[in-house]
């Protein structure tokens, strides 16, 4: 943390850091995402000691005095303020003591910096809120917010550039979109832009709109190597209510909220993959809840392994954990799990999905990477790559995890656990909590004894970790995962070890959980000896 104010001095020695850090090229460090004062590193322990890269990211700060931005680009943003798009447009003006009309004339005239993008692909975070305007964000954050929100909460304004989770007040709606998946250029703000907002009529709106849509490409075009086409050899019969291609994740996109994505049990992933001779990383298939049925059009291999989701074969009971080998004609199908939520299916080859900015996984609320940005649907055809079939191999019993059971979470305290009371970190720690049905591979939201806060729940929105445990004005504690958001300003309590992410998802919507809290050496450890047991399986 370089500091908490939202100045365009910190900002621009944010990125100063970060900028001097790519050039130095520093051991172990796989991204960086700035924000308002802060920049997360994210790095490989297995690489780099945690103290070693300190010092040297020490040494580079000093130099972070001074940066050349880009030229500002002056743009002009359409908004729509009908009650319609404006939740909290009256609510808001109420609190402040303003008339509805006020309230949107001091928005819109204002002039706002893009200090950088974040939280989902393509938010810009932009401070110049108007004093007057400011207003402590939503207590409890909506699990849906619409693409193109306008909205307003402690000192900053933002526009939700997809459909997500959020806490701000909604004034407005802007036609245009931020984050564009299927354009050559995606994202339509950058750091440095100044923005303006123009108040537009409902009519004005629905045209502009329209426009849009009528230059977006079909659903139903196919896209160059997508699958489908000659080679395809999975056939969907039946897609399980969300199935998508994952494959281990995308690197070096957070800065601009594009997430990782992948598997959110790497341990099911990593070894499903194996038992079909692949590399760790190929595409293969995460199943929620309930898994699809196939057929396949040539011999191949499966295995399946994650959540017990009873698996047939032609009708007949199959084993999971194991390498399958399947003739043409040969139908498998996924039920419902009876533990754990998400299970695997690799296929030997692995799927061939088109690789958008460097992965195959599928990120469902940005429609980016796997089969069309979507989960799969009923009549679609996966092809695979080539491949030999591997020889028939089982992960031994005491590789499967026991899903049923409520598990225990390691966690490391921090980044802000100074921010709430002695009785809220105790409280944090001895549990348990309830998993609620609201829970995605965006986050996992619980229910159970009150996190309190010391200095209240808000904070300058600086960078989420894996695992990045927020606890907003009701104290209940939402872990974030795989498809987070990459930026956010809810205080956080603790940060879930990687390698326990995996048990997490595997949670079912009613079971309980604890955790509990590791110093960070003793995360790196564990970390080793599970990087090592994941060896010793297969």
């Amino acid at each position: 943390m370089l500091g908490e104010e939202i100045s365009v001095e910190l900002n621009t020695r944010v990125r100063a850091l970060e900028f001097l850090i790519q050039q130095k090229g520093l051991t172990g460090v796989v991204e960086t995402v700035p924000a308002f004062g802060t920049l997360l590193v994210y790095y490989d322990p297995l690489a780099v000691e945690y103290d070693a890269l300190c010092a040297a990211i020490s040494e580079l700060a000093p130099r972070a005095d001074t940066a050349v931005l880009p030229p500002a680009r002056s743009v002009e943003l359409p908004c729509c303020y009908d009650p319609d798009f404006g939740f909290d447009l009256a609510a808001a003006a109420e609190r402040l003591g303003l008339a509805v009309e006020e309230l949107v004339r001091l928005q819109a005239g204002a002039s706002y910096l893009v200090y950088f993008i974040g939280f989902t692909p393509g938010l810009p975070y932009m401070g110049g809120m108007p004093d007057r305007l400011r207003l402590p964000r939503l207590e409890t954050p909506r699990t849906r917010v619409p693409a193109g929100s306008v909205g307003i909460g402690g000192i900053q304004c933002c526009i939700y550039s997809v459909d997500s989770p959020g806490g701000y007040w909604i004034l407005g709606r802007t036609p245009l979109r931020l984050y564009d998946p299927g354009a050559p250029d995606p994202i339509l703000l950058r750091p440095g832009d100044r923005v303006r907002f123009r108040r537009i009529d409902r009519p004005e709106f629905d045209a502009v709109s329209s426009e849009g849509a009528s230059t977006a490409p079909s659903e139903t075009s196919p896209r160059k190597g997508c699958a489908g086409e000659a080679r395809a050899l999975i056939r969907i019969l039946e897609p399980g209510p969300q199935t998508t291609v994952q494959d281990l994740g995308r690197s070096a996109y957070l800065r601009y909220g594009i997430p990782p994505s992948g598997p959110m049990d790497r341990a099911a992933f990593v070894l499903a993959n194996r038992l079909v001779g692949n590399p760790d990383g190929a595409a293969g298939l995460e199943c929620t809840v309930l898994g699809p049925r196939c057929e396949v059009a040539a011999p191949c291999a499966i295995a399946v392994t994650g959540a017990a989701m009873p698996l047939t074969l032609n009708g007949q009971e199959a084993p999971a954990w194991t390498t399958l080998a399947l003739e043409t004609g040969d139908v498998i199908k996924l039920g419902p799990a009876r533990a754990g939520v998400r299970a695997y299916v690799a296929f030997s080859g692995g799927i061939d999905v088109p690789v958008v900015l460097g992965s195959r996984s599928t990120y469902l609320r940005g429609g980016l990477g796997g089969l069309e940005g979507r989960a799969l649907r009923k009549g679609d055809a996966l092809r695979l790559f080539p491949a030999a079939l591997p020889p028939l191999r089982r992960v031994p019993p005491s590789g499967i995890p026991d899903l049923a059971a409520g598990p225990e979470i390691r966690v490391v305290l921090g980044p802000q656990a100074d921010r709430f009371a002695a009785e809220g970190l105790q409280a944090f720690l001895a549990g348990p909590y309830e998993m609620l049905p609201q829970s995605d591979r965006m986050g996992a939201r619980l229910r159970g004894p009150r996190i309190t806060h010391t200095r209240g729940h808000d904070i300058v929105s600086d960078g989420i970790a894996l695992g990045s445990i927020q606890v907003p004005g009701d104290g209940q504690p939402i872990a974030l995962l795989v498809d987070r958001q990459s930026t956010g300003g809810y205080t956080k309590v603790a940060t879930v070890c990687s390698f326990d992410i995996g048990r997490l998802g595997q949670v079912k919507p009613g079971q309980h959980l604890r955790f509990r809290a590791l110093t960070l050496a003793e995360a790196h450890r564990a970390l080793q000896a599970w990087q090592a047991s994941l060896e010793e399986v297969l």
